[in-house]
This record gives structure tokens, C-alpha cells and sequence, in this order.
């Protein structure tokens, strides 16, 4: 039955009248009760259906787990009552790391005797300062700037082995899918494991470190025909340019690399009568400066994306790309030849629409490593390698393996990663 809703004012009151019958404020209360009742119940469902699943099955948990931010997202939503309604059937999820006892100590630490203490009263404690340091391979951490105590560390050790932080790390490089808001692995450190490790972590049947090895051994034999002038552009000329287009953490860890490299003794040598240019800003303008003494004929375009529809890197990528057609011609060798991609296997089909070889100008990565930390795979090593070579990014691989290993293998007192992180969590919170 259609149901007609007429509402008009009566002096200041708002009159709500359906069928001919008025509907009293207890009446809406209870039609809008019945319906965040029934759109909870679909989530609620979901997480009963999965709390009654096998539990000899090893998946049940798993799936339970992974599941449990978006029902409560979606319960937060609808109020209260839905919560807790999701939050009952739900498998027993650990307590938040604040309600902890270990955490209500700092809480105490923070407000009785860190908040009457000056750092300039700490800095006088040579006992102090001389401790508060942690070293490895050439890195010197102090922390003894840091307004903290050694009863303050004190406290944040306890707490990190309150949170069994060991094990996750141990979880961390084992491939486990740590991250469980997208149900992926957290692999950057496979990007710089050593060859002999292949074999050791699968992410979902995958040989990870077997994979990230066959990519380098691709930019490393890419790169050196480059730089040796056996690939050359579309009209024979050697290329000696390179333009890296991407946003983010597609570019930002390598233009910082770059800026490192830039000055250091080995890196001006090996860069010489090369040049890179990042480019990330969709403002013509910025296109202009970095194509405006450049020559395309001797010019490598570097297109970074996961997907390959990142809507600001494809709009520059395709100024590049007509640049390119505007001085050659839009002969399809032209991008073949000038254009190479780091993107995701699954964007393979929109790589090869663009025009580009996905045969030999396509470099892999994916999706277990964030963007922030791709540096260490092809979003960093094509512009890295082709401009320095590829065996001075193999010593900048060494050194993130060994600072790795350090953190996986180093107590947690020692440990400059987990100070640094333990420390953070003192300052922010």
C-alpha cells in the first residue's frame, strides 16, 4: 500500500500526519528504533554466521578477525545498541592497549613526575645521558634530548612486551597479514632480503623474496643496457634523461634518495652526464619547468602507479606522453621506446593500453608493500638505478637489510627501531 506523508505546520509544532492519523513523537521513536534494529541485524547475522562456524576450522578465526573493523564500523554507524550487539557474538578481541595496567602507569608517570620535570634538569644527570644511546652499523641513536627517564623507558619496555611487540615483528617479516583493515601482508623488508632467503615467506602461495629477486635482476640488466647506451629512443639517439611521474610514496622516498645521492662522493661520480626529475604536481606549470630543457629524443619517462588509474599520475602521464608524440611523431614506437611502467601484475591490461612494452619496460610490485616504503622496490630502483647505477642502490638494499635485522634480531633496550617507536608513543599520546 502506497503510504501518503503530509506534514504542516501547527503554530510552533511540527504535525506529522499518514492515513489520516496523527503520529505522536513516540511513534517515530519506535519506527526509527525498529530500523536501526533491522539494519544492525544484517551485520549481526554476518558475525553470528561466522562465530558459528567450525571452530576446528582454521579459517573461522582468521575470517572473524579480519571482518571485525568493518562490522564495527558499520555498527558505530547505527548507534549503541548495534555495537554491542556485534560486540557479544563477536570472537573476545584483545583489550585496548589504554586500558591496560602498563599504559595507566605512564598515564601516572606522565602527569606526577614527568609533567614537574624540565628537560634542562635531565641534560645535568650524566648518568643519565650517557645511557640513553643505542648504535648499530654506523648509527648512532640519542635519545638522551628526549624528555624521558630511565624509569620511563622503563615503562614503555613494559609495555611493549605487555603487547608481545616480539612477535609481531616476528609475524611482520614472516609474511602473516598484520594488516588486518585490508587483510595484507606488511613486506617491505622482503624488498631488500637477501637472495639466499627465497624459499622462507609465501603470501598467498607466492615466494615473495623469489619475486622481489626476479624484478631486481630485470632493472638491474634494464638499467645497465640504459647506461651503457645499448637502448637507445625512437629515433637512435642515446637516452641520458629521466622524468619519474607519480605521486606520494611513488615519489617521495626516491626523490629523497636522490637528494642523498646527489651529494655524496660515489653518487656524483656515477651520476654524471645523466639527469632526474620528479614529477608530481598536475599544475601545467610544473609540467613546463621540468620538460623546458630537456630533449625528448634522449628522454625516459618512469610512470608510477599501483593501479595505473591514479587520476594525477595518468593526467601527467599522458602530458608526458604527448610531449613525446608532439616532437616524434605518434608512431606507437614511440611511447615503446620512451615510456616504461612500476605498477601492480593486475594493471598489466591498462599499462599495455597506454602503448607501453610490457614485455621489457614493465617492472612489477605489489600490493603487501605500502607506499610509503616502496622506495626499496621498482617505484625507487628504476629512477635510482638508471641515473646512479644499479650497484649503488644495491648498497642503500644492504643497508635497509641490515637495520631490519637489527630491528627483527636486537633486544628491545638495544633496538633503535623500537626506541624510536616506544618514544613516539611517549610523545604523541
Amino acid at each position: 500500500m502506497t503510504t501518503s506523508l503530509r506534514a504542516q505546520r501547527k503554530k510552533s509544532n511540527l504535525q506529522i500526519i499518514v492515513e489520516g492519523r496523527e503520529v505522536s513523537d513516540q511513534d517515530i521513536q519506535s519506527a526509527i528504533q525498529t530500523q536501526v534494529e533491522s539494519a544492525a541485524q544484517s551485520e549481526y547475522a554476518v558475525a553470528e554466521g561466522l562465530q558459528r562456524e567450525d571452530p576446528d576450522k582454521a579459517h573461522a578465526a582468521h575470517d572473524a578477525h579480519h571482518n571485525y573493523p568493518r562490522m564495527l564500523l558499520h555498527a558505530d554507524r547505527l548507534g549503541r545498541d548495534a555495537t554491542a550487539r556485534i560486540l557479544n557474538v563477536l570472537p573476545k578481541q584483545k583489550a585496548l592497549v589504554s586500558t591496560t595496567a602498563e599504559w595507566k602507569r605512564l598515564q601516572r608517570h606522565a602527569s606526577e613526575t614527568m609533567s614537574q620535570t624540565h628537560l634542562r634538569d635531565l641534560l645535568k644527570d650524566e648518568e643519565r645521558c650517557d645511557s640513553m644511546f643505542a648504535t648499530h652499523d654506523g648509527v648512532y641513536y640519542d635519545y638522551s634530548r628526549q624528555q624521558a627517564t630511565s624509569e620511563t623507558m622503563d615503562l614503555l619496555f613494559n609495555l611493549a612486551e605487555k603487547q608481545e611487540l616480539t612477535s609481531r615483528i616476528d609475524q611482520m617479516f614472516s609474511g602473516e597479514k598484520i594488516n588486518f583493515t585490508e587483510d595484507r601482508a606488511v613486506l617491505h623488508t622482503a624488498l631488500r632480503a637477501s637472495r639466499d632467503e627465497a624459499g622462507t615467506v609465501f603470501v598467498d602461495g607466492l615466494d615473495a623474496i623469489q619475486e622481489v629477486h626476479e624484478v631486481l635482476d630485470q632493472i638491474k640488466a634494464f638499467t645497465e643496457a640504459f647506461r651503457s647506451g645499448q637502448l637507445t629512443g625512437y629515433t637512435g639517439k642515446r637516452m641520458r634523461n629521466i622524468v619519474s611521474v607519480g605521486i606520494g610514496g611513488s615519489y617521495l622516498g626516491p626523490e629523497f634518495l636522490h637528494e642523498v645521492l646527489k651529494t655524496e662522493a660515489e653518487g656524483v661520480t656515477s651520476s654524471l652526464g645523466y639527469s632526474l626529475r620528479f614529477l608530481a604536481n598536475v599544475d601545467p606549470v610544473d609540467v613546463e619547468r621540468t620538460c623546458a630543457d630537456l630533449d625528448p629524443e634522449e628522454t625516459l619517462i618512469i610512470v608510477v602507479s599501483k593501479t595505473f588509474t591514479t587520476a594525477e599520475t595518468m593526467l601527467n602521464a599522458r602530458t608526458m606522453r604527448q610531449w613525446l608524440w608532439d616532437f616524434m611523431g605518434d608512431d606507437i614506437d614511440v611511447v615503446r621506446k620512451h615510456v616504461v611502467a612500476c605498477s601492480s601484475v593486475s594493471a598489466t591490461d591498462k599499462v599495455a593500453e597506454f602503448g607501453i612494452d610490457t614485455e621489457n619496460y614493465f617492472f612489477r610490485f605489489w600490493d603487501w608493500v605500502g607506499g610509503r616504503y616502496s622506495v626499496c622496490g621498482a617505484a625507487g630502483a628504476v629512477p635510482i638505478s638508471l641515473l646512479y647505477g644499479f650497484d649503488l642502490f644495491q648498497k642503500f638494499l644492504d643497508g635497509a637489510r641490515s637495520m631490519d635485522q637489527h630491528f627483527r634480531n636486537a633486544p628491545m633496550r638495544e633496538n633503535i627501531p623500537v626506541i624510536m617507536g616506544l618514544l613516539g608513543v611517549w610523545n604523541s599520546s
